[in-house]
């Protein structure tokens, strides 16, 4: 009975003692990896300090969000007063106040190894503060509460009360296998609050995390997210949002990240020669050579390519002085050679339309209507092209006529402007009742109340093509009441009449038109032709000399009649 009684006092007298009683095997590889976060505003004057520490050998290490919260700069500081700047933050959260982040490493930097598994609830664990050089200034407790984040990450409640010294430092369990990072919290709290550190290394940055409140705080270098498509998106996203500097540097930040990338090789060649001077140039030239180096795309990439020169040429941007169209068409003619992509002969036929190639440029978009991609825009691309080409107005009629019925019915507001295009042509071509059509059709489109006198003096003059000349005498009519001041139209108005043989009601509008414009050789012309419609030739006679000697032809060879 004593000597179980001795025993059990001596087991008693055991457990009681401090977990530092004996060294774990592990605290001497892990001590030096607790560093200081010191962060510090755009003066460079300290803004904040909290704990942290290494979670891998390659220099990545989590801390608190908070002290990194307005910073501009940060360094780490380990025990031995080795100073790491902070060179990119690899991901935050701000529910959680957990972010990673990432320095330059060296040989001496000591790092923790994360455990894999829970934490079981009544686990012995302890804390490793900063600086801490011997086994017993470890802080021992043991895990009250773990509850799930999500299936594979947790949060713990450890049983001792908060201590701020503590913020940010690692917590080990007996295997010395990192469990978790002690959280902020308030000087009252009766329990310390860990966050599995497991949570903080799987952060992972997307494309349109990077402008929320978790990195909004934070003006050192952010990391784009690990994927690359998910890194472009979001350079791409930013291109219309950053001022030009800022988005320079984005792309000198996602080459640092993805060095190899030829998307990420040509943006930033073609931000150089857009967007700074002629100094960047070779830089820019090197950059997309490599670009299409690298690429498995080279057909997109040297399509590209063309496309950087033809816009730099064409809107007189700056750029390198050696490119020229003949350039820009050889590359887009290399891409088609690797393949037909549809677009391809859309860049090489605007390249040959701005050579004024017109001929060339008419074949090239004809490719592209043969395509899956041809639509109202890629004929008119093509009409554009054929309107330049002489002796082709019966083509540029049928491109007009695809054009418009890819519109669809009914018709859209725009199809307005190629029905007016398309009744010019066909009046050019003698087709002057289609022409009559369109412009009933274009009518029927915007309204008559939108329609104004240019409108109804161009119907009026293919109805009289077209020999309908009531319809045209309604529409000068309408024409003149819409512009009342416009002595041109009283002129086409009383030549019509003359035309039809109503020489009675032209009469007093030409002789209105006499006493304003009697230099006119048109007004005396019609003067004169009215007066003759009349059987008058002695008050016809004065007008036509009055043309004649004014340089009117007609006028001269009426008179030799």
């Amino acid at each position: 009975m004593k000597r179980t009684a001795i025993l059990t006092a001596m087991a008693a007298i055991i457990l009681a003692m401090p977990a530092s009683a004996k060294t774990p095997k592990w605290f001497k590889s892990q001590k030096n990896s607790v560093i200081h976060v010191i962060t510090y505003d755009k003066d460079g004057q300290e803004l904040a300090r909290s704990n942290g520490f290494f979670i891998s050998a390659d220099g990545t290490g989590i801390t608190d969000l908070s002290v990194l919260k307005n910073a501009y700069s940060a360094v780490t500081v380990d025990a031995a007063g080795t100073e790491r700047p902070i060179q990119v933050i690899l991901g935050a959260n701000d529910m959680y106040d957990a972010a990673r982040f990432q320095v330059t490493p060296d040989k001496k930097l000591s790092a923790v190894s994360l455990a894999g598994n829970k934490e079981s609830e009544g686990s012995a664990i302890s804390i490793l503060p900063f600086g801490a050089a011997k086994a017993k200034e470890l802080v021992s407790a043991s895990v009250s509460k773990s509850m799930d984040i999500d299936d594979s990450h947790f949060y713990y409640n450890l049983s001792l009360p908060f201590d701020s010294a503590l913020a940010g430092c690692p917590v080990i369990n007996e295997s010395g296998e990192v469990v978790g990072m002690v959280q902020n919290g308030m000087a009252s709290d009766t329990v310390t609050y860990a966050l599995d550190a497991r949570f903080v290394a799987d952060i992972e940055i997307v494309a349109m995390s990077l402008d929320t409140r978790d990195y909004s705080d934070i003006h050192i270098r952010k990391s784009l997210p690990q994927d690359v498509e998910q890194a472009l998106a979001y350079v791409y996203i930013k291109q219309s949002t950053m001022d030009s500097k800022d988005y320079g540097q984005l792309l000198e930040d996602f080459l640092i990240q993805f060095p190899d990338n030829p998307d990420g090789l040509f943006n930033l060649g073609s931000y150089l020669i857009l967007e700074t001077d002629s100094t960047q140039y070779a830089r820019a030239e090197e950059l997309i050579a490599r670009s299409i180096e690298l690429s498995d795309e080279k057909d997109r990439m040297h399509c590209d390519y063309a496309n950087l020169i033809y816009t730099t040429l064409t809107d007189n941007l700056g750029h390198i002085s050696t490119w020229t169209l003949e350039q820009a068409l050889d590359e887009v003619k290399t891409a088609i050679s690797i393949d037909t992509v549809p677009t391809y002969y859309q860049l090489q036929g605007n390249i040959e339309f701005a050579m004024q190639r017109y001929s060339e440029a008419l074949a090239s978009f004809r490719r592209l209507n043969a395509s899956s991609l041809s639509s109202a825009d890629t004929y008119l691309l093509a009409y554009t092209a054929c309107s330049r080409i002489e002796g082709t107005t019966e083509q540029c009629i049928e491109l007009l006529d695809t054009a418009i019925l890819k519109l669809g019915k009914p018709m859209p507001p725009r199809a307005g402007t190629l029905l007016i295009e398309r009744a010019g042509l066909e009046q050019q071509a003698g087709r002057h009742r289609e022409a009559v059509q369109d412009f009933n059709r274009y009518e029927e489109l915007v309204g008559s109340s939108s329609l104004n006198a240019t409108f109804f003096y161009l119907r009026h003059q293919a109805e009289i093509e077209a020999r309908m000349y009531e319809q045209a005498l309604d529409d000068i009519s309408m024409a003149r009441e819409l512009a009342p001041q416009d002595s041109t139209l009283i002129l086409e108005h009383a030549s019509l009449l003359l035309r039809i043989g109503d020489a009675q009601t032209a009469q007093p509008m030409l002789l209105e038109l006499v006493e304003a414009y009697p230099e006119n050789p048109d007004v005396q012309r019609l003067m004169g032709v009215c007066y003759l419609r009349q059987d008058n030739r002695k008050k016809a006679v004065p007008h036509l000399e009055k043309a004649r000697d004014l340089g009117d032809s007609v006028a001269a060879r009426l008179l030799e009649q």
